[in-house]
């Protein structure tokens, strides 16, 4: 995986990205709020790998909530290293007995709820790999029924560029 970091606005991005996953939530009457802090304009990371990362966890809570409920993009500045971006819903949650599941290749959650929905079981592994390869994590907190919350911490500058793995 080859990365190119360059610098860009985090909430130009997060907005672009929520212009693709909006007609889906449209189709759902899902509202995507967005909070990012004035202090937090710009970073240098892999800008298309972020927008990836964003997409990833934006459209599964597209897919995991249901009509009327709510996505929040809330992003935060730590220090001058460090930045995260949080992506909390409302959706159907999941089970504590599932979440060491989540970020395994071809792995879904099998309850009856999360069971309704397509996908190969790729997304979350692919963008947790993503996020560490940049020297980042990811972390997730939920409640089942209730919905999920998940951050991201990446560096504010990734430094070597072209990197390889």
């Amino acid at each position: 995986m080859e990365m190119y970091p360059e610098r860009f606005s985090v909430k130009k991005s997060i907005e672009e990205v929520t212009n693709v996953v909006s007609p889906l939530a449209r189709n759902k009457n899902i509202s995507i709020n967005i909070d990012v802090p004035k202090d937090l304009k710009y970073v240098k990371v892999d800008k298309q790998k972020f927008k990836q990362i964003l997409y990833n966890l934006m459209s599964n809570s597209v897919k995991f909530t249901n009509d009327g409920g709510n996505i929040n993009i809330t992003g935060q500045l730590y220090d001058d290293n460090q930045f995260s971006i949080r992506v909390t819903d409302t959706g159907i949650g999941i089970r504590k007995e599932d979440l060491s599941k989540l970020f395994y290749e071809f792995q879904q959650i099998d309850s009856g709820l999360a069971r309704k929905y397509q996908g190969t079981g790729l997304g979350l592994a692919l963008t947790k790999k993503i996020i560490e390869f940049q020297n980042g994590k990811v972390e997730v907190e939920s409640e089942f029924g209730k919905g999920s919350t998940f951050t991201v911490f990446l560096p504010t500058e990734m430094e070597t560029e072209g990197m390889v793995a």
